[in-house]
């Protein structure tokens, strides 16, 4: 008779069917046939689970070590997730528990013994590492955890004090070839302000036979420590220093991990010869390093070679176009020469690859202006005003760039566009400088009628902005170019002379004014004072003017003085021998056949109010007077 035990496979059972009824059902159809086969009751149904027993597999089965282990970071993860949640008594019994199952994890026994400490037991957490150590004492990190330990929480015990130094000073002489003893020693070195021990012991490192490039590469920056390197000065007191560098750049081999370190030491201590040579070294075997190729664009800025600057800057946006920072790097190298046109194309492709703002935009249409780039401005700034198009910066600009162009009928549109977008919001746009621009284009065109009522506008804003008369210069250049439009186009004659002498008054040494003025004396057939006031803003003028000379021999002509008419004439068609009207006008005072004009008071002569008789067609448009507005930007 079989046992039934109480509570046992009848109550498991139920259990069971109770818990897992689904599942249970599905494996009862699934089982239906074996059950037709072999039928049980339930003492065989218990005889199974309790007197029967299933040994796991080989597989299964864990050694003592793994065994250890898996307890091991079991209470690792435990310990983990206490210590989150700040339940450090909790962490600390499971790190514990860890240690016990893994001695060797004397990282985790600094991190128990410190959480010990903060909890108010240091000479727990003291013992805690002495056992550490006991149990590891092959790993110098052991050492140096009680040690820097020791430094800490027994800082002010001279024994504990003494201890840490003990601790570690043994650990060098037993572990000379292990950087990070020599490390943790010259901080309690430095520390106690013991920088010659920390030199002495630097040197008897330096002294060893090491092949390992990583120990001297260490080294090297512990001896920069102790000697006080400085970023940016050169190490001429320390020669240790570079040799010990010199040491792990020579075993570095294939290592570039070691060469790019000793480079950055030598571009940081101004060595920047033997930075260049180990970084060029790199990227020799390297040449998709980028981020190297710009610490080498640094090194040959800081030895002063902006060439080399610039052609390992343009090898990376050639390598990587979309660089935006190499393209602004090199654009900012280019302005601090003054080579903007050079600048122009990186800073656009900056600007395409971030972009840009409308300010930026703005900025360096600017630019391209102020370079005289006008064919590329006005690409550039109807792209940026299709970006921006609420924006009245970008027609604005315009204005200046197809100015610059005459390309007089486009500027027109654009300076209608302006005005239409800055009534509101930009009406600071809208002064007189503007206004006068805007005439200009017109008179450019022929357009008279539309200049006049456009200059007229600019006199009225010069009076209502500046009351006081302070920009002479400008109101004067108003005035002048208003009556130069209607002496070259015969209109207005008187009231254009008297536009003309306001100019005057206003600014009586511009050579431009004196030959407006000489001009209006030569169409009221004053012939004497054309030719005195003309020669006077010759002698006023900086850079020698083709008109000038033309207005001269002109006057000179009608004063009866071919041979000074023809000499003059000459000037002009050498300056501009392009222009037909002046090559036939040096013919016909050649040969004499000039018509001759009546002077003032004669009967023929031109009566006040009356346009001059009109020798030679006015050029259409008429040319500009010198002192013109030149197309320069507000800022």
């Amino acid at each position: 008779m079989k046992a039934v035990q109480q509570g046992g496979p009848i109550m498991l059972v139920h259990r069971c069917i109770v818990a897992y009824a689904p599942v249970f059902f599905s494996l009862l159809m699934l089982l239906s046939p074996l059950c037709a086969e072999e039928s049980r009751n339930l003492e065989d149904f218990a005889q199974l689970y309790i007197n029967e027993f299933f040994e796991p597999g080989e597989d299964l089965i864990l050694s003592e070590d793994a065994e250890k282990k898996s307890q091991a970071l079991a209470h690792y993860a435990l310990g983990r997730g206490y210590e989150a949640r700040g339940r450090n008594q909790e962490a600390i019994e499971a790190y514990t528990r860890v240690l016990e199952n893994q001695p060797d994890q004397f990282f985790l026994a600094r991190k128990t013994a410190y959480l010990i400490a903060r909890s108010g037991d240091q000479g727990e957490a003291l013992t805690l590492l002495e056992e550490s150590l006991a149990k590891n004492p092959d790993q110098p990190y052991a050492h140096i955890t009680l040690s820097e330990f020791l430094a800490t929480y027994q800082a002010n015990d001279p024994a504990g004090r003494q201890r840490a130094f003990d601790v570690i000073e043994k650990a060098v002489s037993q572990f000379p070839d292990e950087p990070a003893v020599y490390e943790h020693l010259v901080k309690l070195y430095l520390s106690a302000d013991r920088r010659e021990d920390a030199r002495k012991l630097i040197n008897g490192a330096a002294a060893r036979e090491s092949s390992n490039p990583t120990y001297w590469l260490r080294l090297g920056r512990l001896a920069a420590q102790v000697w006080a390197i400085r970023e940016g000065a050169a190490p001429a007191d320390a020669e240790v220093v570079n040799a010990i560098y010199a040491k792990a750049l020579g075993l570095a081999g294939t290592d570039h991990s070691i060469t790019e370190q000793v480079a950055d030491y030598y571009h940081a201590t101004s060595q920047f010869d033997r930075a260049i040579a180990a970084y060029v070294q790199i990227i020799a075997a390297e040449p998709d390093r980028l981020e190297l190729r710009e610490k080498l664009a640094r090194a040959y800025g800081g030895k002063g070679d902006g060439e080399k600057v610039l052609e390992t800057l343009k090898e990376i946006v050639g390598i990587d176009s979309q660089n935006a920072d190499v393209h602004k790097q090199i654009a900012g190298i280019y302005m601090r020469t003054e080579r903007f046109k050079e600048a122009i194309p990186h800073l656009q492709s900056a600007l395409a690859i971030t972009k840009g703002s409308a300010t930026e935009y703005g900025a360096l249409g600017r630019m391209m202006i102020e370079a005289k780039e006008h064919e590329v401005s006005v690409k550039f700034l109807t792209q940026a005003a299709y970006l921006f198009p609420e924006s009245p910066d970008f027609p604005f600009l315009l204005t200046f760039s197809l100015g610059n162009l005459e390309r007089w009928e486009e500027s027109i549109e654009q300076f209608k566009a302006t005005i239409a977008l800055s009534k509101d919001a930009q009406p600071q746009l809208l002064n007189e400088g503007f206004y006068f621009r805007y005439a200009a284009a017109h008179e450019r065109l022929g357009n008279f009628k539309e200049a006049e009522g456009l200059f007229r506008k600019t006199l009225e804003l010069i009076t209502r902005n500046d009351p006081n008369g302070e920009n002479v210069e400008f109101t004067a250049t108003v005035y002048n170019y208003l009556g130069y439009m209607w002496i070259e186009n015969d209109m207005n004659i008187d009231e254009a002379g008297e536009l003309i002498k306001i100019a005057a008054d206003l600014q009586p040494e511009s050579g431009a004014i004196a030959d407006s003025l000489g001009w209006f004396y030569f169409k009221k057939g004053k012939f004497e004072e054309a030719r005195d006031e003309l020669l006077r803003a010759e002698s006023l003028l900086e850079e020698v003017d083709a008109v000038i000379f033309d207005h001269i021999a002109q006057a000179f002509y009608q004063l009866g003085d071919q041979q000074k008419a023809v000499e003059y004439m000459g000037k002009a068609v050498a300056l501009e021998p392009g222009k037909e009207e002046f090559t036939n006008r040096l013919k016909e005072f050649r040969d004499g056949t000039a018509k001759r004009l009546p002077p003032a008071g004669s009967e023929a002569a031109p009566k006040d109010g009356t346009p001059a008789p009109k020798e030679t067609p006015a050029a259409s448009p008429a040319p500009v007077p010198a002192d013109a507005p030149k197309e320069t930007l507000p800022q």
